[in-house]
């Protein structure tokens, strides 16, 4: 595997990002932490999403440098056993929202490439004249209604805050087959997953968090994934950021999204 770019920058909040981006041995990721609104702070970092984020991040960083992760599903369904385990040690009855988290996860083996999606983040393979996608409209969908909801009945930002948090609840215990990495007790884990053989050299993987998927499934700046994909390679995902960015900056609103801009990290590598 060789790492092609990788990039991250945070969303218009002004807030530390809470996206991280990595690549180890046969290991590849992104994760894109679910924004603390409130700011809670019961875990022993900056925030406990950041926790959170940063203890799934060490962790790949960990087997993958190993280089003998062969299930990218049981490697995640392993972690999310280990954080619930080390939460426990915590006196989180104050926690008025649990942490969680999306991410993307490349696992290359000898034979074949596995690509791991939970939540929102995206992951795209192309080969020669293979092209492969692993992303979901579910959490887009779900935040379009609720923006449509928030406007036609004029909630106040206190109840829009609610709600989101009563959602995500819902996506930690898994919804319709989806599901977000958290971690909890109760959490349910929906990692879809595909998986590839290799016939020699010449894979290139895209994993990006839905900062950047914005710009295919929300502004429609690249026509599909192969779009996006030709555009990093060509420029380089900074430049597609700054692109990204430029646009979110110049509109007036995003419709469909609380957030004008969210976190991005992304990684592109050649297996």
């Amino acid at each position: 595997m060789r790492l092609i770019d990788s990039a991250g920058l945070p969303g218009a909040s002004g807030r530390l990002s809470e996206d991280r981006f990595g690549a180890a041995g046969n290991l590849a990721w992104v994760i894109d932490g679910a924004s603390d609104f409130r700011n809670e702070r019961h875990l022993p970092a900056a925030s406990n999403v950041h926790w959170l984020v940063d203890r799934v991040h060490e962790a790949l960083r960990e087997r993958g440098a190993a280089g003998s992760v062969v299930s990218g599903t049981g490697l995640l369904s392993e972690l999310q056993a280990e954080i619930a385990a080390e939460l426990a040690r915590y006196d989180l009855r104050e926690m008025r929202q649990h942490p969680c988290c999306s991410l993307a996860l490349l696992v290359v083996r000898p034979g074949f490439v596995e690509i791991v999606r939970v939540g929102d983040a995206v992951g795209f393979l192309r080969g020669g004249s293979l092209e492969l996608e692993v992303s979901t409209g579910f959490f887009d969908a779900r935040e379009a209604a609720a923006v449509e909801r928030a406007k036609t009945l004029e909630l106040t930002a206190e109840e829009i805050t609610s709600a989101m948090y009563r959602r995500r609840a819902e996506y930690i215990r898994g919804i319709n087959g989806e599901s977000v990495f958290s971690g909890h007790p109760e959490g349910n884990l929906f990692a879809h997953s595909l998986l590839v053989p290799r016939r020699g050299a010449g894979l290139v993987v895209l994993l990006c968090t839905d900062g950047l998927a914005r710009a295919v499934t929300e502004y429609r700046l690249f026509p599909g994934w192969p779009a996006l994909l030709d555009a990093c390679l060509g420029k380089g995902l900074e430049a597609v950021i700054a692109e990204l960015r430029a646009f979110e900056n110049a509109a007036a609103s995003v419709p469909g999204k609380f957030k004008r801009s969210d976190d991005v990290a992304a990684v592109l590598v050649e297996v």
